[in-house]
């Protein structure tokens, strides 16, 4: 297994506020992350935004499923579990998602994560979570 992608799974893994300085060996200062949520240019955007994210969640955690890797792109299953507190009632939720990873000679360049938006927030809103459900049924028909 890739070092870099080891670091990666134990920060995942592992996910602290406390462990937010581990970020530094895990991505390139220039590091380019993007996810459903927005785009964050650079490893203090990074940072940033798992700070927000783990400020915001009262639980937050990852278990990595299969990682591939072809040359120096990774593609990573994951299942993130998070408990919101406007969110069901800070029930624990899951959601299951994919990280494509570009590798770069130390530390990722590039990570992109896949995952249904809707599924992790809007359908557990009070109003909008019925009206998205109804959707996704009528859609699927």
């Amino acid at each position: 297994m890739n070092p870099i992608l080891n670091k990666l799974e134990h920060f995942y893994k592992t996910l602290q506020p406390d462990a937010l300085h581990c970020l530094a060996d895990i991505y390139d200062k220039q590091v380019r992350f993007v996810d459903p949520v927005g785009q964050h240019q650079g490893l203090e955007q990074v940072q940033h935004y798992f700070a927000n994210l783990l400020h915001s969640c009262q639980t937050c955690r990852f278990d990595l499923h299969t990682q591939h890797l072809c040359g120096d792109i990774a593609y990573i299953h994951w299942t993130m579990y998070y408990a919101h507190p406007r969110l069901k009632g800070a029930t624990l939720l899951s959601i299951e998602g994919i990280s494509e990873i570009h590798l770069g000679p130390q530390r990722i360049v590039y990570q992109r994560d896949y995952y249904d938006l809707g599924a992790m927030l809007y359908e557990h809103l009070p109003l909008l979570g019925p009206l998205v459900k109804w959707l996704k049924r009528r859609l699927a028909v």
